[in-house]
């Protein structure tokens, strides 16, 4: 399995990626779920007192959660759109897509999936 390390800002993980990993995720697989634990232990483990810290990531978590993690951030439509964490984001996921490649994971039952369906429904005008 291929796995890397990113530098990541420590206040980026503490304040989006821990938040992420709390939310409560319904219709997820087990091992989905072993996958958002295993990331806890990891953001615990970082050393606040740095600016950056190295996670390791592994094709897995890529394709499980990171992808839908950031996302959520690059959106003209979303409340992040031109902030720091967009920015973040965009940079940290065109990283991982270099090396991971393209995302292959199907989402279509997360609320994400489905909020982006409604969202162009709307847009081309095709909801009463």
């Amino acid at each position: 399995m291929k796995k890397r390390k990113y530098k990541i800002p420590t206040w980026f993980i503490e304040q989006e990626l821990c938040h992420k990993i709390s939310i409560g995720y319904e219709g997820e697989t087990k091992r989905s779920m072993e996958i958002l634990n295993e990331l806890d232990l990891k953001y615990l483990k970082i050393d606040r007192r740095k600016k950056y810290n190295w996670i390791e990531v592994t094709e897995e978590e890529y394709q499980t959660w990171y992808v839908y993690f950031l996302e959520y951030y690059i959106d003209r439509d979303s409340i992040y759109y031109k902030t720091e964490e967009e920015s973040e984001s965009k940079k940290l996921l065109s990283r991982m897509k270099r090396f991971f490649g393209e995302y292959t994971f199907d989402e279509s039952h997360r609320a994400g999936a489905k909020m982006r369906f409604v969202s162009q429904l709307v847009k081309a005008g095709l909801t009463a």
